[in-house]
């Protein structure tokens, strides 16, 4: 749902704006190699990614269910990002990468440093997103994010109530959020700046898909510019029960099947996206959240990791049917 059009084409603007002659040649080479590698059935990789997720903490304030940061499932240090950890990154993609996602799991904010990771981000071109659940953007750090540079901030607002959004941000206060989505449009008009672009997402669950047309009208009162519906991820048996909705739009399981649509097989993202985890090490894609497929970054050449054996071979199970498929795959829409 666009409520600000201009806000979203300004945003394009942006973006297309981040684009370089190697960055756009890069780009190409992923397409070709990707559609080389599903024809041979082997990974071919001339590329280097064009997107990066970069964690820049790994801890959050909430205990959302089936959220592996928010209930402590993930198997690795829960700290945050360093400065110079990002500032390694971000040099060593800067050529050929274009679109930065500075979180992965938990919650960007609790990094004091986000602001000065974003001035470092946009310093050298990268177009940048970070997803929070809302709970810290008071005037003070709306300012903050603002003149860093940010393009994009998203806003998770699970209910368009108290209620229905308690019952599954375990933790959050519904009022604190929407005061906060308020305060950044407020701060941004006044500051006269067309970025970040506000977007509200509201994961739609057994709990809320009956009130989705209340959503669309709290997100256009709170100022958001776009509101998005997301379908959600569920690990639980008791997941399952709880929040999966019956509307098949937004169950990705029962939408899928609907649709024909097989777990597996080929991936784009396997061939460019990139994400660093908090602790330095470096997962396959943003679905490996426990990790089960970690490879270590600190010490080590990122443009190595990129086409080493680990990440081949998770490459080629992908395209060779008979290999098992990586049970992280079961949860993607790609």
């Amino acid at each position: 749902m666009i409520f600000n059009r201009t806000a979203l084409f300004q945003d394009r603007v942006r973006l297309m704006k981040t684009l370089s002659f190697h960055r756009l040649l890069n780009y190409i080479k992923i397409l070709a190699s990707f559609r080389i590698s599903t024809l041979l059935k082997y990974p071919v990789v001339w590329s280097k990614p064009f997107s990066l997720n970069i964690e820049t903490a790994s801890i959050c304030n909430l205990k959302c269910p089936e959220c592996a940061a928010g209930m402590g499932k993930t198997n690795r240090s829960r700290k945050l990002a360093e400065y110079r950890y990002v500032k390694e990154i971000l040099s060593a993609h800067q050529k050929h990468s274009f679109y930065c996602n500075l979180y992965f799991q938990g919650e960007p904010f609790l990094n004091p440093e986000l602001p000065e990771i974003i001035k470092l981000a946009k310093s050298c071109k990268f177009y940048t997103v970070v997803s929070t659940n809302g709970h810290f953007l008071t005037e003070n750090i709306c300012r903050k994010i603002i003149k860093s540079g940010l393009d994009r901030l998203i806003v998770s607002i699970d209910g368009p109530d108290d209620h229905s959004y308690s019952l599954y941000r375990q933790g959050g206060l519904f009022e604190k959020v929407c005061d906060g989505v308020m305060q950044m449009a407020l701060v941004k008009k006044r500051m006269n700046r067309k970025n970040p672009l506000l977007v509200i997402q509201m994961l739609v669950n057994k709990k809320n898909e009956k009130r989705l047309d209340d959503a669309v009208k709290l997100a256009n009162e709170l100022g958001a510019d776009v509101l998005n519906f997301k379908s959600m991820q569920i690990y639980t048996e008791t997941g399952k029960n709880e929040f999966l909705p019956e509307t098949y739009k937004y169950n990705r399981y029962k939408n899928r099947k609907r649709r024909g649509i097989k777990i597996g097989g080929p991936c784009f993202r396997i061939w460019s996206h990139m994400v660093y985890t908090s602790d330095e090490r470096v997962v396959p894609c943003c679905y490996d959240k426990i990790p089960d497929f970690a490879i270590k970054a600190k010490g080590t050449n990122y443009g190595d990791i990129w086409k080493s054996e680990s990440m081949q071979r998770f490459r080629y199970n992908l395209l060779d049917k008979h290999h098992n498929m990586p049970g992280i795959c079961s949860n993607c829409r790609e």
